[in-house]
């Protein structure tokens, strides 16, 4: 990464300025907060392994708070490749566990994937203007920014494939070997954390494939010309990705539990209510978190110009809308029940905004000259950009429950409130265990003990919380004999957070021993329960 701040230049200084100015007040109330907005499951998963490392977990057997694997005993269970996990554990192992370096370390990836897009585009356009605006549109996603530093490792995924695409383009220029090795790592990170973010190299795959022909992508010339060298590395992207998830499959089915669902849930399984409610989501939530309107009008605008160029630019350029397009399509329909509510989900898509402008500014660049260099375009492109920086600042941090933020710009009151309630929900009744500790602490609730939560559903994020492991009601536990199994499995205590469980039959014989509150959690000795069976 030290090979991109290596040509220090007035526009360089530029960029870097404004990105810290962007950057600054996107995330100046974030990165010591625990996890924000509506996916606290996911980010708590993420946080939960990492954990574990900072704890001592082997590097390939990762684990989490949640005790299902094992037939209950454990929680070992292994998804995306964990090497961001295992770093950040291991630096937390030395300086403590401290949210605010695992969202720094994150941040720094961002600001080199950020960093590489401008140079690629300055290497591409050739005109300083244009490489910073089209930057700052491409980043201006609150999808993108939000998720880059909350733990889930899609953000750093969409960053890692931004700086392999610089190197892909270094290589194309000076043909130098040290940068396909570049581009080859960092597209298998890319793929090894998120397999979904690998819609930038299908495309590239699909230029390599094509050029075993006389097609020459570039115009004049072809993208790879030296293909035993090439081929041999080219393949170790899917070698390598693959070999991992076959692990991951393997690791799980011998412990009998995963955590994240790597299957696909194609569209053609869902009836037309489920559809509908789907698109409903898209329309009024998920879509507005993607980008703006104005910005989504005008890339598809540009996208349906694009497709109507195909005798005016080079087949790389015009295959990057189309290929890319297909691709970002392929993966809604295979993954279309998550879209709705998952806005995580689209930052696999987010190669489509580069893909489809760039070629269009490419193509002003090379066929309407006065156009690209057109000062009123120009002045009402920054203004543009400005407002889409506005309105991802914006959602960033109403994600980010910053209370003083200005959310004028979010024109859908409905998500608005939305967002205000998973606000409020999480800091009513989640973000009171954060400061649990201590009375654990002093009811001698050791660090080991395992413990049983209600009325959480996910995997791990009141367990994470507390740092304890256990079980919370994902399994929907429902009758005494549940309970009863987790107790012969080493549940020592019961932690009931919303009142109306205390009424519940199932967990009545539980109750008998209090022997604690804190802030309305109430907490409950299961060693000795008394079970009518």
């Amino acid at each position: 990464m030290a090979h991109l701040l290596k040509e220090w230049s007035k526009s360089n200084l530029l960029f870097l300025t404004l990105l810290l100015v962007f950057l600054g007040f996107s995330y100046d109330s974030i990165l010591d907060k625990p996890p924000t907005g509506q996916h606290l499951w996911r980010q708590t998963d993420c946080l939960s392994i990492t954990q574990h490392y900072a704890q001592g977990s082997p590097f390939f057997e990762p684990e989490m708070h949640i005790q299902l694997a094992d037939n209950n005993s454990s929680g070992k269970s292994a998804g995306e490749f964990p090497i961001l996990y295992y770093l950040i554990g291991k630096i937390w192992s030395i300086f403590g566990q401290e949210i605010i370096i695992y969202r720094l370390i994150y941040l720094v990836i961002l600001f080199f994937g950020v960093f590489a897009l401008f140079k690629t585009l300055q290497m591409i356009l050739k005109n300083q203007f244009w490489s910073i605006a089209l930057a700052f549109l491409i980043i201006s996603s609150p999808t993108y920014i939000f998720y880059s530093v909350s733990f889930l490792t899609d953000g750093p995924a969409y960053s890692f494939t931004l700086i392999a695409l610089y190197f892909l383009t270094k290589y194309s220029t000076l043909s130098q070997r040290k940068h396909f090795y570049c581009a080859i790592l960092f597209f298998s990170l890319a793929g090894l954390i998120k397999v979904s973010s690998l819609i930038a190299f299908a495309f590239i795959g699909f230029i390599y494939f094509i050029e075993f022909f006389p097609v020459k992508t570039l115009g004049g010339r072809k993208l790879f010309r030296n293909r035993k060298f090439e081929s041999l590395l080219f393949i170790c992207v899917p070698i390598i990705i693959f070999s991992w998830y076959s692990y991951a499959h393997y690791y799980n089915n011998i412990h009998h539990f995963k955590y994240t669902f790597n299957n696909i849930f194609p569209l053609w399984l869902m009836d037309s209510a489920e559809l509908k409610t789907v698109l409903d989501q898209i329309t009024h939530f998920s879509s507005y978190i993607f980008f703006s309107r104005p910005t989504l009008y005008l890339v598809l605008f540009i996208c349906i110009y694009n497709l109507f160029c195909i005798r005016k630019t080079n087949i790389f350029v015009y295959s990057a809308n189309l290929i890319v397009l297909l691709g970002s399509f392929i993966y809604f329909v295979l993954w279309a029940p998550l879209m709705g509510v998952h806005d995580y989900y689209y930052n696999a898509i987010l190669i489509l905004i580069p893909a489809i402008i760039l070629p269009f500014i490419w193509h002003l660049k090379n066929n309407h000259t006065k156009i690209f260099n057109n000062s009123i375009l120009k002045i009402l492109f920054s203004i543009f950009v400005i407002y889409n920086l506005i309105y991802c600042i914006s959602f960033v941090q109403l994600k980010g429950h910053n209370h003083f933020a200005n959310h004028a710009f979010i024109d859908n009151p409905t998500l608005l409130n939305e967002m205000e309630w998973y606000n409020w929900n999480n800091t009513s009744n989640l973000y009171r265990l954060t400061k649990i500790d201590p009375e654990l602490k002093r009811l001698n609730i050791g660090q080991k003990d395992k413990v049983v939560v209600f009325p959480d559903e996910s995997f791990n994020t009141t367990l994470y919380l507390i740092d304890r492991k256990g079980w919370t009601n994902f399994m929907n536990y429902s009758n005494t004999n549940d309970i009863n199994d987790l107790i012969k499995k080493g549940a020592k205590y019961l932690f009931i957070l919303d009142d109306s469980f205390l009424s519940k039959d199932f967990l009545k014989p539980f109750l008998s021993q209090p022997i604690g509150e804190f802030e309305g959690v109430k907490i409950f000795e299961l060693k000795n329960a008394h079970v009518d069976l």
